[in-house]
Protein backbone atom coordinates (compact mmCIF):
# COMPACT_ATOMS: atom_id res chain seq x y z
CA UNK A 1 0.00 0.00 0.00
CA UNK A 2 1.57 3.14 -0.91
CA UNK A 3 0.63 6.67 1.15
CA UNK A 4 -2.53 7.93 -0.31
CA UNK A 5 -3.99 3.99 0.09
CA UNK A 6 -4.76 5.03 3.73
CA UNK A 7 -8.40 6.45 2.69
CA UNK A 8 -9.13 3.37 0.90
CA UNK A 9 -7.83 1.14 3.80
CA UNK A 10 -10.14 2.88 5.73
CA UNK A 11 -13.06 2.49 4.00
CA UNK A 12 -13.02 -0.78 3.35
CA UNK A 13 -12.23 -2.17 6.78
CA UNK A 14 -13.73 0.67 9.45
CA UNK A 15 -17.07 -0.93 9.92
CA UNK A 16 -15.46 -4.96 10.27
CA UNK A 17 -12.87 -3.33 12.63
CA UNK A 18 -15.87 -1.90 14.53
CA UNK A 19 -17.85 -4.47 14.44
CA UNK A 20 -14.78 -6.60 16.10
CA UNK A 21 -14.30 -4.11 18.57
CA UNK A 22 -17.80 -3.59 19.53
CA UNK A 23 -18.44 -7.62 19.89
CA UNK A 24 -15.14 -8.04 21.76
CA UNK A 25 -15.44 -5.39 24.47
CA UNK A 26 -19.22 -4.90 24.65
CA UNK A 27 -18.97 -1.11 24.89
CA UNK A 28 -20.42 0.41 21.47
CA UNK A 29 -19.76 4.05 22.86
CA UNK A 30 -15.93 3.23 23.95
CA UNK A 31 -15.16 1.10 20.76
CA UNK A 32 -16.00 4.05 18.60
CA UNK A 33 -13.23 6.17 20.21
CA UNK A 34 -10.69 3.36 20.36
CA UNK A 35 -11.00 2.28 16.72
CA UNK A 36 -10.77 6.21 15.90
CA UNK A 37 -7.54 6.51 18.19
CA UNK A 38 -6.35 2.97 16.29
CA UNK A 39 -7.21 4.36 12.86
CA UNK A 40 -5.51 8.07 13.80
CA UNK A 41 -2.19 6.21 14.97
CA UNK A 42 -2.22 3.55 12.08
CA UNK A 43 -2.82 6.89 9.78
CA UNK A 44 -0.03 8.64 11.67
CA UNK A 45 2.48 5.63 11.12
CA UNK A 46 1.12 4.42 7.64
CA UNK A 47 4.95 3.92 6.24
CA UNK A 48 4.76 1.05 8.68
CA UNK A 49 1.22 -0.39 8.96
CA UNK A 50 0.94 -0.46 5.05
CA UNK A 51 3.78 -2.65 5.02
CA UNK A 52 2.41 -4.86 7.81
CA UNK A 53 1.81 -7.92 6.96
CA UNK A 54 -1.89 -7.52 8.86
CA UNK A 55 -2.78 -4.14 8.94
CA UNK A 56 -5.93 -4.97 9.52
CA UNK A 57 -4.69 -7.01 12.85
CA UNK A 58 -2.45 -4.33 13.67
CA UNK A 59 -5.18 -1.52 13.87
CA UNK A 60 -8.12 -4.09 15.80
CA UNK A 61 -5.06 -4.67 17.91
CA UNK A 62 -4.00 -1.07 18.91
CA UNK A 63 -7.99 -0.77 19.42
CA UNK A 64 -8.28 -3.20 21.80
CA UNK A 65 -5.08 -1.83 23.53
CA UNK A 66 -6.66 1.46 23.60
CA UNK A 67 -9.97 -0.01 25.24
CA UNK A 68 -7.87 -1.52 27.83
CA UNK A 69 -5.90 1.64 28.59
CA UNK A 70 -9.23 3.75 28.60
CA UNK A 71 -11.04 1.16 30.52
CA UNK A 72 -8.30 1.78 33.66
CA UNK A 73 -10.37 5.12 33.58
CA UNK A 74 -13.79 3.49 32.98
CA UNK A 75 -13.41 0.90 34.74
CA UNK A 76 -15.80 2.58 37.86
CA UNK A 77 -18.95 2.45 35.54
CA UNK A 78 -21.58 0.37 35.23
CA UNK A 79 -21.03 -3.00 33.35
CA UNK A 80 -24.48 -3.66 32.53
CA UNK A 81 -25.17 -5.03 28.86
CA UNK A 82 -25.95 -2.29 26.55
CA UNK A 83 -30.05 -2.56 25.98
CA UNK A 84 -28.81 -1.15 21.72
CA UNK A 85 -26.09 -1.50 20.15
CA UNK A 86 -25.61 1.01 16.78
CA UNK A 87 -22.64 -1.03 14.85
CA UNK A 88 -22.63 -0.35 11.44
CA UNK A 89 -24.30 -3.55 9.53
CA UNK A 90 -24.01 -3.47 5.76
CA UNK A 91 -27.21 -4.10 5.07
CA UNK A 92 -26.83 -7.82 7.74
CA UNK A 93 -27.98 -7.57 11.29
CA UNK A 94 -27.23 -9.82 14.01
CA UNK A 95 -29.69 -11.56 16.03
CA UNK A 96 -30.22 -9.58 19.71
CA UNK A 97 -30.36 -12.89 21.52
CA UNK A 98 -27.26 -13.98 19.71
CA UNK A 99 -25.75 -11.15 20.62
CA UNK A 100 -26.84 -10.70 24.24
CA UNK A 101 -25.30 -14.52 24.27
CA UNK A 102 -21.72 -13.29 22.38
CA UNK A 103 -21.67 -10.45 25.35
CA UNK A 104 -21.89 -12.78 27.69
CA UNK A 105 -18.51 -14.44 26.69
CA UNK A 106 -14.90 -14.14 28.68
CA UNK A 107 -13.64 -11.45 27.35
CA UNK A 108 -10.58 -13.25 25.47
CA UNK A 109 -13.62 -16.06 23.76
CA UNK A 110 -15.24 -12.54 22.58
CA UNK A 111 -12.30 -11.21 20.95
CA UNK A 112 -11.65 -14.27 19.37
CA UNK A 113 -14.99 -14.91 17.39
CA UNK A 114 -14.78 -10.94 16.63
CA UNK A 115 -11.72 -11.59 14.27
CA UNK A 116 -12.42 -15.66 13.09
CA UNK A 117 -15.48 -15.09 12.26
CA UNK A 118 -16.42 -11.25 11.66
CA UNK A 119 -13.14 -10.27 10.29
CA UNK A 120 -12.42 -13.74 8.81
CA UNK A 121 -8.77 -14.05 10.09
CA UNK A 122 -6.81 -17.17 9.80
CA UNK A 123 -5.77 -18.92 13.00
CA UNK A 124 -2.63 -17.61 12.83
CA UNK A 125 -3.37 -14.01 12.14
CA UNK A 126 -5.61 -13.80 15.04
CA UNK A 127 -3.33 -15.14 17.51
CA UNK A 128 -0.47 -12.42 15.63
CA UNK A 129 -2.95 -9.77 16.32
CA UNK A 130 -4.25 -10.82 20.09
CA UNK A 131 -0.62 -11.81 20.96
CA UNK A 132 -1.29 -15.48 22.17
CA UNK A 133 -0.45 -19.06 20.47
CA UNK A 134 -2.76 -20.50 17.71
CA UNK A 135 -3.16 -23.22 19.75
CA UNK A 136 -4.69 -21.23 22.22
CA UNK A 137 -7.21 -19.32 19.75
CA UNK A 138 -8.45 -22.76 18.66
CA UNK A 139 -9.50 -23.47 22.28
CA UNK A 140 -11.27 -19.97 22.82
CA UNK A 141 -13.05 -20.86 19.80
CA UNK A 142 -13.90 -23.96 20.78
CA UNK A 143 -15.38 -23.31 23.81
CA UNK A 144 -17.05 -19.62 23.00
CA UNK A 145 -18.94 -22.13 20.17
CA UNK A 146 -20.04 -24.55 22.81
CA UNK A 147 -21.03 -21.51 24.88
CA UNK A 148 -23.42 -20.75 22.20
CA UNK A 149 -24.36 -23.80 20.71
CA UNK A 150 -25.74 -24.45 25.03
CA UNK A 151 -27.52 -21.67 25.02
CA UNK A 152 -29.45 -21.68 21.63
CA UNK A 153 -30.04 -25.28 22.38
CA UNK A 154 -31.60 -24.14 25.86
CA UNK A 155 -33.45 -20.88 24.30
CA UNK A 156 -34.75 -23.43 21.76
CA UNK A 157 -35.91 -25.97 24.64
CA UNK A 158 -37.13 -22.69 26.58
CA UNK A 159 -39.49 -21.97 23.52
CA UNK A 160 -40.73 -25.27 22.85
CA UNK A 161 -42.03 -25.48 26.14
CA UNK A 162 -44.09 -22.59 26.29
Amino acid sequence: MNGSGFAEFYADSRDAVYRAVVLATRRPDRAEDAVAEAYARALAHWDEVSDHPNAVGWVVRTALNQFVSGWRIWHREAAALPDVVAVPDEGRSIDPFLLRQLWRLPQRQREVVALRILLDLDGRQTATTLGIAEGTVGVHLSRALSSLRLALRNSEYEEASR
